[in-house]
């Protein structure tokens, strides 16, 4: 008589979550990825564009001069980081002017995270890129997303904030969130680490006919 436990299908599912997981095409989650990346930039010039207007006339002439001159800098110091927080030190701001870059910096960095968290959360780990090529991110266990929505923000933050770091000078640490596809047979990036996922190709309705 055999004694051991008897296993539910469920249990068996459970027990090799990732068997049948093909990662997508690289070349595909690429170019869905700039995709989404010339998405994000659109955002930001939109919000760099519109925020200014909920502050009075004053503080957007303000503003308008300092990128006025900022564009008169030395290229140098405009990647400089340093040179720049010496430059808006030194233009002796006004408090609501200050105030409207710094709402301009956090709503920056947000921006980015929200978008792939929407996507992912509520439109079954999909973003705008990475519908269009019939693309999906998955749990490890091959069940459609949302997981714990905890994972998800904090996927979401990864993957934002790297695609963030990709506009500025500072590169290196966005591009090694994405460059770690490479280290692992899965093509799991870092942020896909985070949120315990995998980007896949969905099937077309003919080919699960079949």
């Amino acid at each position: 008589m055999n004694d051991s436990p008897t296993r539910t299908l469920d249990e068996e599912d459970e027990a090799s979550p990732s068997v049948n997981l093909e990662p997508a095409p690289l070349i595909k989650r690429l170019i869905a990825f700039a995709m989404d990346f010339i998405l994000i930039i659109l955002l930001l010039q939109l919000l760099a564009h519109f925020m200014p207007r909920f502050w009075d006339i004053h503080t957007q002439e303000e503003f308008k001069h300092l990128l006025q001159q900022a564009t008169l800098l030395p290229k140098e110091e405009q990647i400089n980081s340093e040179e720049m927080a010496r430059f808006i030190h030194d233009s002796n701001l006004s408090p609501e002017t200050y105030e409207m870059l710094m709402a301009m910096v956090v709503w920056a960095c947000f921006l980015p995270v929200l978008y792939f968290f929407i996507g992912e959360r509520y439109f079954g780990g999909k973003s705008l890129g990475k519908a269009t090529f019939g693309l999906s991110s998955v749990r490890m266990d091959g069940q459609e997303l949302p997981s714990s929505p905890f994972r998800l923000f904090f996927r979401a933050l990864c993957k934002g904030l790297s695609a963030l770091i990709l506009i500025t000078p500072f590169l290196l640490p966005g591009l090694l969130n994405f460059l770690f596809c490479f280290l692992n047979r899965k093509r799991r990036c870092l942020h896909d680490m985070v949120g315990a996922t995998i980007t896949i190709q969905e099937k077309s309705n003919k080919e699960e006919s079949v």
